[in-house]
């Protein structure tokens, strides 16, 4: 039996000595002094030196499993021409890894090792697991982490790498938002409010004062912290299947939550301000309340006239929108039958480019049918990555499922995963961003249609 699954039973059974201890401490408070029988305390004591005994089983099995992982190195290759020359582990050609598959290597071997032995004990699982042309293009990299409290605090090659798999999981990232690098956590940049001034001039006349309107923006790093359930069945048995799924699965849970509150959510000490806060106050629009396809082409173009007359650069521009409204302007058809937008198949609402989320509700409105269109020149977007991850394991901690039901993770056999990443949002011009609200937008909305 593998080491993992021999500790694995051990703590199941010492799981089960537990609670037969506390049943006989719950039965003892019904005795009529409260003490424990003399049968009950015969029980008991058998019972405490069985788990004493599982204790020390568990301490040699994961000590074992430790050196395992530790001793485990590639056998340097017989000199060449030996047709029996071949690695502990086989030298493997450099491969372009997809983004992400780092990071959940990374994952891997922290709960592999437990976070036990440092970075060193990760690093060796990784040359063990993953080949040595795998681990000599980490071995810098992880070396750089550092095991802190509560975890290791991964360095910047690893934390680029978890956004990189985030980016097409964020809309306001997939858009083309710029992620800028924040130095400690904290950035200032100048915020344009209005445009700079030019003036026709007479010969030797001085050249006017010409500045644009700018405010201060400080930009601060948030915390965003993540507790990702993997089976250890997962875990136990390596491939790029099991690479790909520990990537989708921690990237789902950081992808939704900042896909919410980087759209709709409002600012606080602990969270940034979303696109729906930060955009100017002018450039919320409401729809029109009579739903035809002359009235949504309208609120479109208030949409975008909201950024060109404020001279928007223009540079990144495109939609978030909710799957419903995609679907309503898909089947939406003119007075002759013809589609309205079809291009919305090629990924555009008219000449430019969306993102389709359910981080945009659908069901806002006194009626619960309206939702929210968002149109935003991206390049002037700001992610502040602080490109610190921390990331920490466990095997005993309990978790509230999307149900609301408290789960062990030691009782279902997961390895609990928990991720903080720090960043921020904000917006380099004030007219970057234009919203529309109140749109009743579904599929029949359109009379005869």
């Amino acid at each position: 039996m593998p080491v993992r699954d021999r500790i694995t039973a051990l703590r199941s059974r010492q799981a089960e000595v537990h609670a037969e201890m506390d049943n006989i401490l719950a039965a003892s408070e019904s005795n009529e002094a409260g003490d424990l029988t003399e049968e009950q305390t015969a029980a008991y004591d058998q019972l405490r030196a069985e788990d004493d005994r599982l204790t020390a089983s568990i301490e040699r099995e994961t000590d074992m499993e430790r050196r395992r992982a530790a001793a485990a190195r590639p056998m340097a290759p017989l000199p060449a021409g030996n047709p029996g020359s071949r690695s502990t582990v086989p030298t493997q050609a450099e491969q372009k890894l997809a983004p992400g598959i780092k990071f959940s290597r990374l994952v891997q071997a922290v709960a592999a090792t437990r976070g036990e032995g440092g970075m060193r004990a990760v690093l060796d699982f990784s040359e063990k697991t993953w080949g040595s042309t795998f681990a000599a293009a980490a071995a810098d990299n992880m070396e750089q982490s550092v095991d802190v409290q509560g975890g290791f605090l991964v360095n910047t090659d690893y934390s680029t790498d978890l956004i990189e798999a985030l980016r097409p999981a964020v809309a306001v990232r997939k858009m083309g938002a710029v992620s800028v690098p924040m130095p400690n956590g904290n950035l200032t940049f100048r915020k344009q409010t209005g445009t700079s001034n030019a003036q026709w001039m007479g010969e030797r006349a001085p050249v006017p004062t010409s500045a644009p309107e700018i405010n201060m923006v400080a930009m601060k790093a948030k915390k965003l912290g993540a507790l990702v359930p993997i089976t250890n069945d997962l875990l136990r048995y390596n491939s790029i299947q099991t690479d790909n799924l520990v990537r989708d699965d921690v990237t789902l849970s950081v992808a939704t939550e900042e896909d919410q509150q980087f759209i709709r959510g409002a600012a606080s000490d602990f969270a940034p301000a979303g696109l729906r806060y930060l955009a100017n106050a002018a450039n919320v629009i409401a729809a029109n309340a009579t739903v035809n396809v002359q009235n949504v082409r309208n609120d479109l173009g208030k949409l975008r006239l909201a950024l060109t007359k404020n001279n928007v650069p223009m540079r990144s521009p495109g939609y978030i929108i909710n799957p419903t409204l995609v679907e309503f302007l898909s089947q939406l058809q003119t007075s002759t039958g013809a589609l309205a937008f079809p291009e919305i198949e090629d990924g555009r609402i008219g000449a430019f480019p969306y993102a389709s989320t359910t981080s945009v509700p659908d069901n806002l409105g006194t009626a619960g049918n309206e939702s929210e269109l968002y149109f935003a020149d991206f390049s002037q977007i700001l992610i502040g990555d602080a490109l610190q991850t921390t990331l920490a394991i466990s095997t005993e901690a309990s978790y509230v499922d999307a149900a609301g039901v408290t789960r062990s993770a030691f009782q279902n056999d997961e390895t609990l995963v928990r991720v903080i990443e720090a960043v921020d949002l904000n917006t380099r011009y004030d007219s970057a961003i234009a919203v529309l609200t109140g749109a009743a937008w579904f599929p029949g909305a359109v009379a005869g249609q």
